[in-house]
């Protein structure tokens, strides 16, 4: 679960439970320093990159990222 709340969050656990769905937390750092590292090219993330698929093929792209071990799947606009 990715984003920021100002305000309370209400969900209803029970399928978190009964699915045994693992929620994991995280927060955005801040992008600034983020982006001049990635165009320093001071770390390598291409590796992370598993599949690119063209803008026309988001649905399989979708498909795919949501297999279990997927790294990141990426969206080329043609």
């Amino acid at each position: 679960m990715k984003s920021t709340y100002s305000g309370a969050l209400t969900i209803d656990g029970s399928s978190l439970v009964v699915d045994e769905i693992t929620l994991v937390g995280s927060r955005c750092g801040h992008f600034p320093p983020a982006v001049e590292i990635l165009a320093k090219g001071s770390i390598e993330v291409r590796s992370l990159i598993e599949k690119q698929y063209p803008l026309r093929d988001g649905l399989a792209a979708f498909e795919h990222a949501r297999q279990r071990g997927t790294l990141k799947v990426t969206l080329q606009p043609e």
